[in-house]
C-alpha cells in the first residue's frame, strides 16, 4: 500500500513538473514571440518590405553561428543536470560550459564581424554590411546565456529562462524604436540600429541571469572548491552538445540557402524579390512562430523530464503527454490563423501596402499547418534527446532540409507559384521530419502493446 502510494505521489510530481515548467516557459516564450511580434510593426510600417527583407537576411547566419557558438548547450546541460541529480556536479558543469563556449562565442562574433561585408554580397544586397556588424557582438553574449539557461532548465527551475527571455524582447523593443526614429530615413542604418537594439538586449539578459545565479546559489548554499574537472566536463558536455548543435545548425543553414535561392532566383524574373523574402520570413513566420512558442515550454521541459525517467515505461507515458498536449495547444491556433489571416495581418501589419497585404494573407493561409507541425518537430527532437536517441533528430531533420532545398529550387523557378513555392516546400520538410519522428518515438511500443493484446486474447480463449 505505501509503494502504491509512494508511486502516485511521484507520477502526480511528474506530471506536475512537466505542466507546471511547460507552462512557465510557455508563457514567457509567449510574451517574448508576442513582443517580438509587436516590434515588427513599428520595423515594417517605418521601414517597408525592403527594410524588414534587409532586417530578415541577417538572421539566417547569426542563427547559424548562435548555434556553433552554444545553442546546443541548454539541452546538453538540461539533460547531464537531470540525469545527475546533483548541486555540486551541476554548479561545476555551468564554470565549465562558461569557459568552454565563450571561446567559441568570441570566434563566432569575430568571424561576424570580420565578414559582414563579403556575408551581406553573398546574399544578394551588400546593404546589409553594417546590419551584420553591429549584431555580431550578440554572438558571444548569447553562448554565455545558453550555459546559464541550461544549468537552471537542469535543475527544473523554468522561471530564469522565461524571464530573461521577456526582458530580451522588451528591451529589443524600446532599443530598437529609438534606433530606428533616430537613423529614420536611412533604411539600411535603421535596419543596423535594430540590430544593435537585439545586442544591448541580451546583455541585459545575461546581467540578469547572472544576478539569478548569484542568488540562488547564496539561497541554497551550493559551494564548490576551484573546479579541477574542466577537460572530462568539457569532453562530456561537447559529446551531449554536438549532435543537438546539429540539430540547431541545419535549420538556420537551411534559411541561409532559402534567403539566398529566394531572392537570387525570384530576382531572376520579380523586381520586388528582397520584399517578397521579407514578407515570408518576416511577417508569416513571425506570426506562426507566436503559437509555436507555446510549445516551446513543452519542448524544453520534455529533455529532463524524459531524462530523468528511470524506466522505459515511464519515458513512453511522459512522451505521449507531452506530444498530446503540444497537438492539444496547436491545433485550435492552425485552424484559427487559416480562418482570421486577414484580421491577423490587417491588425498586426496595418502599414503594409495592400498588395503586400495581400501577399502576406495568401501566404499565412498557407502557411498554417506549420504550426502543428513545427511545434511537433520541436517537442519530438527533445523527446528523442531526452531518451538519449541525440543523433536521430539530426538525420530526421536532415531528410527535411534535402527536401526542401530540392523543392525550393524546383518551385522558386515556376514564376507561377514564385514565392508560395518557397512556403510549400516548408510545409514539405517540417511535414516529413514530424512524421518519421512519431514513428520512431512510438511504433516499436505499439507493436509491443500489439503482441500484448494478442497473447492476452490466446491465454483468455484457451
Amino acid at each position: 500500500m505505501t509503494t502504491i502510494f509512494s508511486w502516485s505521489l511521484l507520477h502526480m510530481k511528474v506530471k506536475n513538473g512537466i505542466i507546471n515548467g511547460a507552462v512557465i516557459l510557455g508563457i514567457g516564450a509567449f510574451i517574448a514571440k508576442f513582443l517580438g511580434a509587436l516590434y515588427r510593426i513599428p520595423l515594417t510600417n517605418r521601414l517597408g518590405g525592403y527594410g524588414l527583407g534587409l532586417y530578415q537576411m541577417v538572421f539566417p547566419v547569426y542563427t547559424l553561428l548562435l548555434d556553433f557558438s552554444g545553442a546546443g548547450v541548454p539541452n546538453a546541460l538540461s539533460r547531464l543536470i537531470a540525469k545527475e541529480k546533483d548541486p555540486l556536479f551541476s554548479k561545476r558543469l555551468l564554470n565549465s560550459s562558461i569557459k568552454l563556449f565563450a571561446i567559441f562565442g568570441l570566434l563566432a562574433t569575430a568571424f561576424m564581424a570580420i565578414f559582414s561585408y563579403p556575408l551581406a554580397l553573398f546574399q544578394g544586397n551588400d546593404e546589409a554590411k553594417t546590419a551584420y556588424l553591429f549584431l555580431s557582438p550578440a554572438v558571444f553574449l548569447v553562448s554565455l546565456i545558453s550555459c546559464f539557461r541550461g544549468y537552471f532548465q537542469g535543475n527544473m527551475n523554468m522561471r530564469p529562462t522565461a524571464v530573461s527571455q521577456i526582458l530580451e524582447q522588451v528591451f529589443k523593443l524600446l532599443l530598437g524604436v529609438f534606433f530606428i526614429n533616430l537613423f529614420y530615413p536611412n533604411v539600411p542604418l535603421c535596419v543596423a540600429g535594430a540590430t544593435l537594439a537585439i545586442t544591448l538586449s541580451e546583455l541585459v539578459a545575461l546581467a540578469y541571469l547572472f544576478f539569478c545565479y548569484k542568488f540562488y546559489n547564496r539561497k541554497n548554499q551550493i559551494y564548490i572548491s576551484q573546479n579541477k574537472n574542466f577537460i572530462p566536463d568539457a569532453k562530456s558536455i561537447i559529446k551531449t552538445a554536438f549532435p543537438i548543435t546539429l540539430i540547431g545548425v541545419l535549420i538556420p543553414f537551411s534559411q541561409v540557402v532559402d534567403s539566398f535561392l529566394t531572392i537570387n532566383i525570384l530576382s531572376k524574373y520579380l523586381p520586388n524579390a528582397t520584399v517578397l523574402f521579407g514578407l515570408l520570413s518576416g511577417v508569416v513566420m513571425t506570426v506562426i512562430n507566436l503559437p509555436v512558442s507555446v510549445c516551446y515550454g513543452l519542448s524544453t521541459v520534455a529533455v529532463p523530464t524524459v531524462s530523468s525517467c528511470e524506466s522505459v515505461e515511464d519515458a513512453y507515458k511522459n512522451s505521449k503527454k507531452i506530444v498530446w498536449l503540444t497537438l492539444l495547444i496547436t491545433l485550435p491556433c492552425t485552424l484559427f490563423l487559416l480562418l482570421f489571416s486577414p484580421f491577423t495581418i490587417n491588425f498586426l501589419f496595418s502599414g503594409l501596402p495592400i498588395d503586400q497585404k495581400q501577399v502576406a494573407i495568401n501566404l499565412l493561409r498557407l502557411c498554417s499547418p506549420i504550426v502543428v507541425l513545427l511545434s511537433l518537430v520541436q517537442v519530438c527532437n527533445s523527446v528523442l534527446i531526452g531518451k538519449g536517441k541525440l543523433y536521430t533528430p539530426v538525420l530526421t531533420l536532415l531528410v527535411g532540409v534535402i527536401i526542401k532545398i530540392m523543392l525550393n529550387i524546383l518551385l522558386l523557378n515556376t514564376r507561377e507559384l514564385n514565392i508560395y513555392g518557397s512556403a510549400i516546400a516548408i510545409i514539405a520538410c517540417y511535414f516529413s521530419v514530424c512524421l518519421i519522428n512519431l514513428i520512431l518515438i512510438f511504433k516499436k511500443r505499439v507493436k509491443n502493446e500489439s503482441k500484448q493484446t494478442i497473447n492476452q486474447r490466446f491465454i483468455y480463449q484457451k
